[in-house]
């Protein structure tokens, strides 16, 4: 039974990506989430397995010294030592968790979202629906493996830009940062996605597709603008760090 069911599964999670409109009708109506969060955690894996060791971590440590000190190499070899560890346990922890928990996060957005535009989408299809859908974002993940291993050493502040996939890459350097954070929505596999989730939650909600398109885009901005836009303008008006000693 849970072999069928895996099989099953299996072959609606394809059609779905292959023919969306009626593969995520049928995620929709299956409402089961599990192959296509597992899928997307072992993309996430996969690429983490690579990118991450060739992320240069402990190139922007910072030593805590006493003003008027200077700190000594050793302390220097520390703190890199340190930040290394850190960025890689959290490159391996978002690998394995950001998955599920971003289908969690946008399921239960998408499900409040809707119910304020008047549908009454249940819970299990929405996050059955999101979980497909997010797929190409954590797929997209696998293609940037061939340019982690020409680029390495990685500064860590360029290991999201590896695939040149939004408009962001597209900037000059020094282009502001809420720019940026804005322009880096506009991906081809984030688009993909919010299109696949918008065409299944027109089936999921009982809506038409043009409503659903409209209250997912909503959405979509909402999120770019909170989790990114807003986090980057405010980086960029803090005050600059003080000189060290």
């Amino acid at each position: 039974m849970i072999g069928s069911e895996l099989s099953t599964d299996g072959a609606v999670l394809a059609r779905a990506l292959v023919s969306p409109a009626s593969g995520l009708a049928r995620v929709a109506g299956r409402g089961r989430a599990g192959l296509a969060i597992a899928v997307a955690t072992a993309a996430a894996l996969a690429s983490a397995a690579v990118i991450v060791p060739r992320v240069d971590y402990g190139a922007a440590a910072e030593v805590q010294v006493k003003p008027g000190e200077e700190p000594t190499p050793f302390e220097r070899e520390q703190a890199a030592a340190t930040a290394r560890k850190i960025g890689q346990i959290r490159g391996w922890a978002g690998a394995a968790a950001l998955p599920a928990l971003a289908a969690l996060a946008a399921a239960s957005l998408l499900s409040l979202g809707f119910r304020v535009a008047g549908a009454r989408p249940g819970f299990r299809p929405t996050l059955a629906v999101t979980a497909h859908g997010l797929l190409p974002v954590w797929l997209a993940g696998i293609l940037a493996i061939p340019a982690a291993i020409a680029r390495a050493p990685i500064p860590p502040d360029q290991a999201a830009q590896l695939l040149p996939s939004s408009l962001a890459a597209l900037l000059p350097p020094g282009a502001p940062g809420p720019l940026a954070a804005a322009l880096s929505g506009l991906d081809l596999f984030a688009l993909a996605s919010l299109w696949l989730v918008s065409t299944g939650m027109a089936r999921a909600a009982g809506t038409s597709r043009a409503r659903a398109l409209a209250v997912t885009v909503l959405l979509f901005v909402a999120w770019i603008a909170l989790l990114r836009v807003v986090p980057a303008a405010l980086a960029a008006n803090a005050p600059p760090p003080r000189p060290g000693p």
